[in-house]
Order: C-alpha cells, then structure tokens, then sequence
C-alpha cells in the first residue's frame, strides 16, 4: 500500500499536516541554533570588548605612569636630586602605577603570559620603592644602572602585555569568525534541507490536492450536469474510498432512485393520461380528449371535412330516476357498446358526462354528418338489454359542421350543443344541423344576455300597462304591468326574447323588482285620475316563485296598506306542475290579502281538480281560447262559456285576454265574463298615455 493509496482525505490531511509541523519544527530548530550561535558570538565580542577596553585603558594609562614624564623621569631626578620633594614625586608616580596595575588586574581574566608580565612590573616597582630611601638609592653603582634595568624590564613586561592583548584580540576574531562561518553552514545547510521538506510537503499538497480533490470535484459536477439532464443510462463509476468517492457513490445511488422514480413516473403518467383524457365509467375519449383531437384537425385549416354530432338520450332521467343509479350506469355502457361497434374508420366516440355522447366524423372520406346521424337513429331503434330488462330509449341529434369560422375547438362543440338544443325543441328523436340563421340567432342571444344587465341601470327597461276593462260598464278595473326593453343599438326587443334569458341568468329577480316598484309607485299616480279603485297585475316568472328570500322580501314590501292593490299572477303550467308546492308559496300571498290571478288558462297543464284547492281569484283566459270564437264553431264557445261557469263556481272572477274585435267582447259579455283586456281598448301605454286614457274613459 502507497504512503497515499487508499487513505481518506481526511487521514491526508492530517498526514500533510504533520510533514508541514515537522518542516515548521525543523525551522524552528535552525533559527534556534542561529540564535544561540549568534549569542554566544556576541557574548563572547561583548565580554572580550568590555574587558579589552578596561585593558587597553589600564595599558595606557600604567605605559603612561611608568613611561617618560612620569616614573622614569621621577627616578632619574631623585637620582639627581635625593631630596624629599623628589622622593614625594617618584612615590606619587609609583602609586599611580600600582593603581593602574590593580585596575588592569580586576579588568578580567588574566592569561599565564599576562600575570607573569603584571607580577615582574609589581616586583620592578616593589624593588624601586624599597630602595628609595631619604638620602636617596641605597644602591651600588651596579645596583643604580640595575635601577634602570628594572625600568627596562618594566617596559618590555609592558610590551608583553600589549602583545598578549593583541593575541588575545586576534583569538577572539578568529573565533568569532570560525562561528561565523559555522552559523553560514547552518543557515546554508538547514535552510535548504527545510526549503527541500518545504517543497515537498507542497507537491505532495498540490499533487495529492490535484489528483484527490480536483478531479473528482470536476467529475462530481460532470456527474451533477448529467443527473440534471437526466442522463440516467450510464452509472456514475466511483471505486475510491475517500469521502469524495462516498459522495460519488451517493450520487449514483441518486441516478439510480431517480431513474427508477422517472420510469414509474411515466407509467403512472401514461395514470394519469389516459385517465385524464378517457371516461371512467365507459372507457371511451372524454371532453378532454375531444377538444384535443378537434384542435388537431381544426389546426390544419381542411375546410368543410370535420362534422360534430351531439347526443342526448330521451327519456334516461326517468329510467337513471326509477330504476337506480346502477342500472343507469350500465345502461350508459351499453350505449358506449353500441356507439363504439357502429362507429367506423372516419368515427370517434366521446362521452362528455351524464348522458351526452359526441360522434366525431372524418368527412374528407366522402362520409355526410346526415348518414351519421340516421346510421345512430337506426340503432337506437332496438331496446337495450340491460340486467334481463329491454330497455328502450332514443336519442336527439346535434349536428355542427366545421366552415372554418370557428377560432377554437370549443366553438364547434357549442355549436354543435346549440343545434341540440333546437332538436329537442322540436322533439324527441330528432337531428338538427346548425347554420348560419342559428349561428345569428345565438349571438344576438349572447348579445343580449350581456346587455340586459346593464338595461335597467341605463333606463332602457321601462314598465307600460295594458288596461284591464269591466265588461258590463266599460269602466277600468286596472292595468296589467309589462316590461318592454328599447335597446339603443337594436330598438324594441320582445319580452319573448329578453324574459327568457332572464329566466336563465337569475336577473329575473332584478326585473321583478324593478316592476314591482314601479307598479306601486305608478299606482298612485294612476288612482289620482280615477274615479273607481284600481290594481295593477304583476307577473311572477318561476324563478322569482321558487325563490325562497325574493318571496320573502315580496311578502314583506307588499303588506304595507299603499300596496293592497298590487295583483301577482302566475302562470297555469308554474301552479300546476308542482301543486303542494305552489299552493304552500300561493297561501303565503293570499294570507296578507294579496289577490292571486292565474295567468294563460288553458295553454298549459290544466288540472281542474287542483284548481279549486289554489287560493286564485282571478283566471285569465289565454288569447288562444278567444281566437276563434267567433267563427262557426259552436264547440269553442261552449267550452269558453264551461270555464267561465265553472271559474264563477270556484269564486273566481274572470279576465279573458288579446280581445281585438267588438263581436268578441260581445259574446264574452254576453257569456258572464267580468273583464276584458286587449287591443279593442288599448295597446299598451307608458304612465303619461294611462292618465290620458282614464281621464278619456
């Protein structure tokens, strides 16, 4: 195994750590000895320097107090003059000597050469000062030329010491410098064996770095780049056992997770897709998938080669009603069955939900929407066979053939909806094929569903009223209250028109209120100019009947006194298609005295038995009942003059409506009828032509 083989990069850096201290403490170890060197040279200069100088110093000065001036001279004028006074001066001069002789031996360590050179100066000057007497040197003629010997003697012991001194400043030198040269070779030497650990340590850091570290990184993010990518084939191959190998394996056990998620991913979304785009129930293409493939085709601008049918089935409500949900389930399969065994190559069947079904037709292979449509008609002419039971139903067709104008797909599909909406009008069984006539119908419809919001803001809806006459005396009993719309852009717009788009958008209430208002509001108005009490009949639509809070707050406005005689009518098929619900709403007005008045007798569902349980007291006779009359059919006016009985024995007064000839009102006179309203008497008349009519009546 190598120094670095399989360590981790962890235990490598420790490793490199510890050679970077061994370098970091081998420098330490060659400054230290730098520095002890150098302290021991200056130590060793300093302490040879102090006690030079003190040498030197003592040197000169004791070369001075022996030379010529000073002990030489003293002793060779006592010589000449053995007196006391020159004795005094050569003691003085020996004096000084010994002094500067004691200072140079307390200057430091004296060498062998130096005290021997000291020692023979003090036994000159001993030997001088013991033969000095008072009467001069008690010395021999020998003994006074040994005098100057001695004084010889102490300059060469001088010179000695100067030489010693010299000596001992020349070792001094060439130890310093034999230092000196040992500190290079350190330096030298440890220097570079620290900059060679150094430079090692460093290449194995960079290498190691390199080679450990770098390069995995850069393929770590090389790996990271292809996981992002979802390049997820290829494994990640990382055998090293360092951390960054840990890592690297991490990240394919990554790609590996990852790839399987994406492969189960897109299985689900396949869970998804096929989910999304189908029906649960009857596994056929859904509204999802319609509009898809109708973008498709559409996209490619093929005029005229894409025809939509829509379906409804007649009459499964009742069977989904009376024979449960799960028979209706499996009833709407075996239509799929059906639908899908009969569409052929250039046919796609969807189910939109509930129970409408879309026939996509290819028309480029010469197929027509019309075969299409009576191909499904023939196939619904035999019953279903659904948990043992024959079950038959029929199915209405709309037809919406692609002209091009359409933008988007969903255009087709309302079109499409739309013609099956006037198929069923017309109809059970039927097949209807949207055109252009349609298409103009519905955006005028459109057009007016969103104007007529804004209508009553604007004081386009206004309120006329239709007199309602007495027959017997020709006198006003009253008006009934019609809305008319004038549209700025379009003019007069039929109630036939805009009440049902009411109807449909709940704006039906606004407009409820809007009249009922201003039927209260213009009755005052209209008594001022009266001679006799007079009502005012308002139309409730469904909608505002079957509206729990818009009932309430009707009951609530109209209790008031000022509005005893507002009239509600409600139309026969609204009362007789829901009975005990009508009666309980119905009982509700009559409690407060509110007058109840039957509109359209006769146009819908009459049931004379449910008639007298209502709390009406008004039926109104349809226009339809009185066109007619007149001609050569004794049977109408026999059934007009029953109803007319029959209302009268119930309590009921009778109002017949659209009189527009005089032998008409005539006959109705005639036959009991209470009142009459129609265009013999008045169209009718904004509030300003009422006045005018009841002050002409």
């Amino acid at each position: 195994m190598s120094l670095f083989g399989r360590r981790s990069i962890q235990q490598l850096a420790n490793l490199m750590a510890g050679a970077g201290a061994v370098g970091l403490v081998g420098m330490i170890g060659i400054g230290a000895a730098l520095i002890v060197q150098i302290d021991e040279v200056s130590d060793r200069w300093q302490n040879f320097a102090a006690e030079a100088v003190t040498k030197f110093d003592s040197l000169g000065d004791l070369k001075s107090d022996v030379g010529a001036g000073s002990l030489v001279d003293s002793v060779h004028l006592f010589q000449a003059h053995p007196d006391q006074p020159h004795r005094d001066q050569l003691l003085e001069s020996l004096r000084l000597a010994r002094t500067n002789l004691d200072l140079y031996r307390r200057s430091g360590r004296a060498t062998l050469a130096e005290a021997e050179a000291l020692d023979q100066i003090a036994a000159a000057l001993d030997r001088i000062d013991a033969a000095a007497t008072e009467d001069g040197f008690q010395l021999s003629d020998d003994e006074n030329r040994g005098v100057q010997g001695l004084l010889e003697g102490v300059n060469q012991s001088l010179a000695r010491l100067d030489q010693e001194i010299s000596a001992q400043s020349a070792s001094v030198a060439r130890a310093n410098r034999d230092s000196l040269d040992q500190l290079d070779w350190v330096a030298i030497g440890g220097g570079g064996l620290a900059a060679l650990l150094l430079a090692a340590v460093t290449g194995a850091v960079v290498w190691q770095s390199r080679r450990r570290v770098v390069a995995p990184l850069a393929r770590l993010v090389a790996d990271s780049r292809r996981l992002a990518a979802l390049q997820l084939d290829e494994a990640f191959d990382w055998p090293c056992h360092d951390e960054l190998g840990e890592l690297g394996r991490t990240l394919d056990g990554a790609r590996r997770t990852l790839r399987d998620l994406l492969t189960e991913n897109e299985e689900k979304t396949r869970r998804l897709a096929y989910q999304a785009t189908h029906d649960p129930l009857t596994g056929l293409a859904n509204r999802a998938k319609l509009i898809e493939w109708l973008g498709d085709r559409m996209a490619e601008g093929a005029n005229s080669s894409l025809a939509l049918l829509f379906l409804d089935l007649d009459g499964f409500k009742m069977i989904n009603d009376s024979l449960g949900h799960s028979i209706g389930d499996k009833m709407l399969i075996a239509v799929a069955n059906r639908l899908s065994a009969l569409a052929g190559s250039a046919e796609r069947v969807i189910r939109l939900g509930g129970d409408e079904f879309v026939i996509l037709v290819d028309l480029a292979g010469g197929q027509t929407a019309k075969a299409s449509a009576a191909k499904i008609e023939h196939a619904f002419a035999s019953p279903f066979a659904v948990e043992g039971m024959d079950l038959s139903i029929s199915t209405s067709v709309g037809i919406a053939i692609d002209d091009g104008h359409r933008v988007v797909a969903e255009d087709l599909l309302r079109d499409a909806d739309i013609a099956l909406y006037r198929a069923k009008e017309g109809g059970r069984g039927r097949t209807e094929i949207f055109d252009i006539a349609l298409r103009e119908t519905v955006l005028l419809r459109h057009r007016l569903h969103h104007d007529l919001d804004l209508a009553t803001g604007n004081h386009e809806i206004y309120v006329v009223y239709q007199p309602i006459i007495h027959l017997a005396d020709g006198r006003v009993s009253g008006f009934e209250a019609l809305l008319r719309w004038r549209h700025p852009d379009l003019g007069p717009i039929s109630p036939t028109q805009f009440i049902p788009i009411a109807e449909e958008t709940g704006g039906i209430l606004k407009l409820g209120r809007f009249v009922l208002e201003s039927a209260a509001r213009d009755l005052a108005v209209l008594e001022a100019k009266s001679a006799t009490p007079l009502a005012v009949n308002v139309n409730f639509s469904p909608r505002q009947m079957w509206d729990e809070s818009h009932v309430a707050e009707i009951l609530a406005r109209l209790g008031s006194p000022d509005c005893a005689a507002i009239k509600i009518e409600v139309t026969e098929s609204l009362a007789m298609t829901n009975p005990d619900t009508a009666r309980e709403i119905l009982q509700r007005f009559n409690r407060i005295g509110i007058p109840l008045c039957i509109d359209d007798f006769g146009t819908g569902y009459s049931s004379l038995s449910y008639l007298g349980r209502l709390p009406f007291k008004v039926l109104k006779l349809d226009k339809s009942f009185i066109d007619g009359m007149t001609d050569d059919r004794p049977e109408q006016a026999r059934l007009i003059r029953g109803v007319i009985n029959l209302a009268h024995d119930l309590e009921l007064e009778v109002v017949a409506e659209g009189i527009e000839q005089e032998s008409e009102r005539a006959i109705l006179t005639e036959m009991g009828c209470d009142f009459g309203q129609g265009y013999l008497f008045a169209k009718p008349l904004t509030l300003n032509e009422a006045m005018i009519f009841l002050e002409r009546t």
